[in-house]
């Protein structure tokens, strides 16, 4: 059986965010390693997504990168397959009340 290639998830990442009316965006910081694939920008707010093929694990300066985004208020989702995208594309169509009743 063929192993699903991280590709596979992100272009489906790019398919549903399109199909939402986001803006799904490659960000690549050539002076900084460890940073997510995409930039998620919907009615909601902006987020950060690394996107894995399935089972993949975050590299340990993924790990700390992640961490630091998020240390200073950036919300970093990572995804590895397609039930995983539709779980972060559900998250992204709650309204910001909703999310805020959600939060802990």
């Amino acid at each position: 059986m063929a192993r699903t290639r991280e590709s596979t998830i992100e272009d489906y990442l790019l398919g549903q965010c399109r199909e939402h009316g986001f803006l799904c965006l490659k960000f690549v910081s050539p002076a900084r390693g460890g940073v997510p694939d995409r930039v998620v920008v919907a009615p909601g707010g902006t987020v950060f997504v690394e996107v894995k093929r399935p089972g993949g694990q975050l590299r340990k300066l993924q790990q700390l990168t992640h961490a630091k985004l998020r240390r200073h208020g950036a919300e970093v989702h990572v995804v590895d397959d397609k039930p995983s995208v539709d779980l972060f594309i559900a998250h992204l169509l709650k309204s910001p009340s909703d999310q805020q009743i959600a939060a802990p």
